[in-house]
């Protein structure tokens, strides 16, 4: 197994609604009214990956963590993104 490159920033990506929904909202499963479980998601890109006009803090050389959540559903095992939760509510 190939080791990953030790990366020299990271980066979170949230909109209000999202933080909103990570926040405050309850973690009911929208389909079945399960519990949901929060897990970690971390995606390594380079830095111009993450490059844009409106955020261009990072180097185009250095590599950049990538971090969101995903939900599980503890009942039904349904997998919902945080963007998905913030448009239920």
């Amino acid at each position: 197994m190939q080791e990953k490159e030790k990366a020299q920033g990271f980066k979170y990506d949230f909109t209000p609604a999202e933080i909103k929904a990570l926040l405050f909202h309850s973690k009911k499963c929208p389909k079945c009214e399960g519990e949901l479980s929060k897990e970690k998601t971390c995606e390594q890109v380079r830095g111009e990956d993450v490059n844009s006009v409106s955020d261009p803090f990072f180097v185009p050389s250095i590599l950049v963590n990538h971090y969101g959540y995903i939900f599980r559903c503890q009942k039904c095992g349904k997998v919902f993104t945080l963007a998905q939760l913030a448009e239920k509510h």
